[in-house]
């Protein structure tokens, strides 16, 4: 749900054409994939406190990311996994702000005449 809701906004601002509040969108989107990140990567571990207040590895099957990596047979790539939600959610952040400049450019320029 945490990537899923950005995208449903940003899809939806889009399908309005308000490119602006769509490039919001998506850079929430960039935010929450670098913010599940250090999560990913912890599923092994199991060592980052969940906001049950426990860690992964006090309760099984407690921790979100080891249950999904394990049922897909990717638990021993949480690491790359891992860096590879952060670098992307860099890359699509700043994607976000560029197209975002962009259409506040544009909009002014047309404002102006």
């Amino acid at each position: 749900m945490q990537l899923l809701v950005p995208v449903v906004v940003a899809i939806s601002f889009y399908m309005r054409r308000d490119f602006y509040a769509a490039a919001v969108g998506i850079w929430w989107l960039g935010e929450s994939m670098a913010d599940v990140a250090p999560y990913a990567d912890d599923a092994r571990a199991g060592q980052l406190p969940l906001l049950g207040g426990v860690t992964g590895s006090e309760v099984e099957d407690y921790h979100d990311w080891e249950v999904m990596l394990g049922k897909l047979g990717l638990l021993t790539w949480d690491h790359g996994i891992g860096t590879f939600f952060f670098a992307a959610g860099g890359v699509v952040m700043a994607a976000a702000i560029i197209w975002g400049t962009m259409v506040s450019l544009r909009q002014h320029s047309a404002e102006r005449g």
